[in-house]
């Protein structure tokens, strides 16, 4: 049932701000309103350039890097959406990751690197993983497990398992059991055993068994 104008206080900024589709159906908006929602939106719009505009400045030594080396891309970004294989930019994507871009550069080269050939950096790929401190799940700490993730194999399961059990890291482990259950050892089935009882883990591991 909608909401008529008259049956409710008008809306704060804060609240036009978190207002989603569903309430667009349930929510008639005053003239008022509207005004303001409209410069909300241009308020974002223009907050979005200023960010694109300050991350391209930020990675202009990165991207130029890459078209050095034959890459036609104008951000790092391009790799990550790209299907062409791309394994000698891999050191150089390895040797910008330590450098202190905005975190929004870093998780592109961290996604870049979601790649067979960076299994060769499997230790600079631990140590990033471990320094990072933000443990949400759209950063860069969930970009380095996706690449820690992609390169693992049986030469490195002793680390894979520990990373996997770490419960420190939340979800940030979560294509930790999809490397697992790709490595046919009894060592990964064991680990993948112990995280079926991880509040965390436990929907992956139940995911893969049905693969």
């Amino acid at each position: 049932m909608n909401v008529g104008t008259r049956a409710r206080p008008p809306l704060s900024d804060g609240e036009l701000e978190h207002l989603t589709a569903d309430n667009f159906g349930n929510i008639e908006l005053t003239d008022d309103e509207k005004t303001r929602l409209r410069a909300i939106n241009e308020r974002r719009r223009q907050e979005t350039g200023r960010k694109a505009l300050e991350w391209a400045r930020a990675e202009a030594p990165l991207a130029q890097d890459l078209r050095h080396a034959g890459a036609q891309v104008s951000s790092v970004w391009d790799l990550v959406n790209t299907r062409n294989k791309y394994p000698n930019l891999v050191p150089i994507l390895f040797a910008h990751l330590s450098r202190p871009y905005p975190e929004k550069v870093r998780e592109g080269i961290a996604r870049a690197l979601v790649v067979p050939e960076a299994r060769q950096y499997w230790t600079e790929l631990v140590d990033h993983y471990l320094a990072e401190t933000d443990t949400t799940t759209n950063g860069v700490m969930w970009a380095l497990h996706l690449a820690i993730a992609a390169a693992a194999d049986v030469t490195v399961l002793d680390t894979l398992i520990r990373l996997a059990c770490d419960r420190r890291h939340g979800r940030n482990r979560a294509l930790f059991v999809d490397a697992l259950a790709r490595i046919k050892d009894p060592r990964a089935k064991a680990a993948l055993e112990e995280l079926a009882s991880d509040p965390d883990l436990a929907s992956d591991v139940k995911r893969v068994r049905k693969t």
